[in-house]
């Protein structure tokens, strides 16, 4: 698959009104399953994308392990993984410390340029107005769609265990349900979150708990964005907490500190 599709109407969800159309990179897409895994395909055999949205304030290895626990989670469930993207927050949410758009779209497109099949929308980062997290899976199928026109592509919203919480408290999302009953969710789990408690004991998330996929990280990784922006803040090292590309993209443009002579930080 190669090339890039841009924006169509949504079926289910009109787009909000205004936005500028950018195409989604489709250069990676294909099928992940090898020759292993196609033995297991379910029988549908639904094709299936995951999106992740997040300020990626910088982008770090969590990030990336995310989709790889995703692709091995839904392969083992017999879908077809077709691939993932990566959608930076748009600059107006208005969250502290969030560098420009751009920076974080360079930097998810070094973070991801080893991959096989993680990708970079920028879409969301690129509108005029914050865009709710519906709109950017709206975006996505509609694209998908278009793309794909003889089959459906399944699409998912892949998130952390905080993002997934964060559905249950007051005022911090419009009510989403769209997202759990035409979309799903599959969570990663890292250890010590008892994500599936947290499902049990909420109205919201246990109504829709079979759209919710939880995945469970069993290799301890506490890497953050907040705790690499520390380090840099504080002129300590982030080498092999986030990819070295991003690393030097982060040094050549003095992000993430106000120092503007780098010699006494230690980006690696």
């Amino acid at each position: 698959m190669e090339g890039c599709v841009g924006l169509v109407g949504s079926a289910h969800n009109e787009l909000p009104s205004g936005v500028l159309d950018v195409p989604l990179p489709l250069d990676k897409l294909s099928s992940q399953c090898g020759s292993q895994n196609c033995s297991r395909l379910n029988e549908q055999g639904t094709k299936i994308v995951v999106v992740s949205t997040g300020s990626f304030n910088p982008p770090t290895y969590m990030h990336l392990r995310m989709f790889e626990l995703a692709k091995d989670a839904l392969l083992s469930e017999g879908y077809d993984f077709l691939g993932g993207y990566m959608s930076p927050v748009n600059d107006s949410y208005g969250k502290q410390n969030l560098v420009l758009a751009e920076h974080r779209i360079e930097m998810c497109k070094v973070a991801s340029s080893t991959s096989s099949f993680i990708m970079v929308d920028p879409w969301e980062a690129r509108q005029p107005t914050y865009q709710r997290t519906l709109h950017v899976l709206d975006r996505v199928q509609d694209a998908l769609n278009n793309t794909f026109t003889s089959e459906k592509v399944k699409v998912m919203l892949l998130c952390g265990a905080d993002l997934l919480e964060s559905f249950i408290t007051p005022g911090v999302w419009i009510p989403e349900q769209a997202i759990f009953e035409i979309y799903g969710v599959i969570c990663i789990c890292r250890g010590g979150q008892d994500t599936r408690n947290v499902i049990f004991e909420n109205d919201l998330l246990y109504n829709n708990k079979k759209n919710i996929k939880v995945v469970d990280e069993q290799i301890a990784n506490d890497i953050s964005s907040t705790k690499v922006r520390r380090n840099l803040e504080r002129g300590l090292s982030v080498k092999y907490l986030i990819p070295d590309e991003v690393i030097k993209y982060i040094k050549e443009h003095y992000l993430y500190t106000h120092i503007k002579e780098c010699t006494n930080t230690k980006f690696g």
